[in-house]
């Protein structure tokens, strides 16, 4: 699932979600009134906890996700009225249907979401002046790094033999053979041309030669390998993007689908990363001219370490909780006071 475009990209993902809300709403009226309170992504689980009077709790991986609501800025309420029209005709007609026919009321008469979740940081996304008090932005979620890790031998001695090299990751894409392949060549011809070495995430059937300058692995912990490079070429992905900026390294964005092409824009605006190569646009050219801007621009490499420090200062994870705990205290009040 591929897209050329921010456009595409929001049509693919908006029937991706769409087609996953269908497939488990059945799972999910059965297990929200189960529950004291529903946490999900985006609107997925809304219409259940709604039905079974629940609290939600919405988890957005977007900035533009984040619920608006009209100020005295004419120019933010326009933009408003747009995103709004927008959203509506590309899935709120649909997702509005849905609600009716497994006859859960209007999303107009729901008080949910209670709390907007955004897991990124404040020094990667500001809130807009129109963003409500239900959005908290919350720092980037890690998971714990592994306490232990001993890597190949051989990949301990491809990192150590020169200078460090590239890590090129595009995530859990589930390209077909053939695509995996053609990719592979671009990125072991760029990666040559640049005169560097790279290793390459890479969890598809791959039986062809690897060049003296690739290293090819299927998994290994980024907290771990991230000390070891130079930089990162990745799809930009929310997770790997966060973990890329919390190691302080610059990046080059390959985007190909959803979320991806905005937050290559977006962390290209901060000055830690080249300016974005659609996939559909990916040369050896292009990603070698990439690669040599990423390890000789001092300034993006500057603003990348900056950031990390930042990144590094925070725990989302503790943040997310208290502002959890926060909203389950005021229903606990809400509910002795009614």
């Amino acid at each position: 699932m591929k897209a050329k475009n921010t456009m595409e990209a929001a049509k693919l993902g908006t029937n991706y979600f769409l087609k996953g809300v269908r497939e488990q709403t059945n799972t999910l009226q059965k297990l929200c009134p189960l529950y004291d309170l529903i946490i999900g992504y985006g609107s997925f689980g809304l219409a259940e906890a709604d039905m079974a009077n629940k609290p939600f709790i919405s988890v957005v991986i977007d900035p533009t996700m984040a619920e608006k609501k009209f100020t005295k800025n004419m120019k933010l309420n326009m933009g408003l009225i747009l995103e709004k029209l927008a959203l509506y005709f590309l899935m709120g007609r649909k997702y509005e249907q849905f609600r009716k026919e497994i006859g859960a009321s209007p999303s107009s008469k729901s008080n949910n979401p209670q709390l907007i979740l955004l897991p990124m940081s404040q020094h990667v996304v500001k809130p807009e002046d129109n963003w409500t008090s239900r959005n908290v932005i919350s720092g980037y979620w890690y998971l714990p790094a592994p306490s232990s890790y001993s890597p190949p031998e051989d990949l301990q001695e491809f990192i150590e033999n020169e200078e460090p090299p590239i890590f090129i990751s595009f995530g859990s894409a589930g390209w077909s053979e053939e695509d995996n392949s053609s990719l592979l060549k671009i990125l072991f011809e760029g990666v040559q041309l640049a005169g560097s070495r790279a290793i390459i995430l890479n969890t598809e059937k791959y039986d062809s030669e690897i060049p003296d300058h690739i290293y090819l692995i299927k998994e290994i912990p980024f907290d771990w390998l991230f000390g070891y490079c130079s930089c990162v070429v990745h799809h930009y992905g929310l997770g790997t993007t966060a973990e890329v900026l919390k190691a302080g390294l610059p990046s080059i964005p390959v985007p190909y689908m959803i979320d991806q092409f905005a937050w290559a824009e977006r962390i290209h605006s901060l000055g830690v990363a080249t300016h974005p190569i659609p996939r559909k646009e990916f040369t050896p050219e292009k990603l070698s001219k990439a690669i040599t801007e990423s390890l000789n621009n001092q300034v993006i490499r500057e603003n990348a370490d900056k950031i990390g420090l930042k990144i590094r200062e925070e725990d989302g994870l503790k943040s997310a909780v208290r502002a959890i705990k926060s909203l389950l205290n005021k229903l606990d009040n809400n509910r002795i006071i009614g």
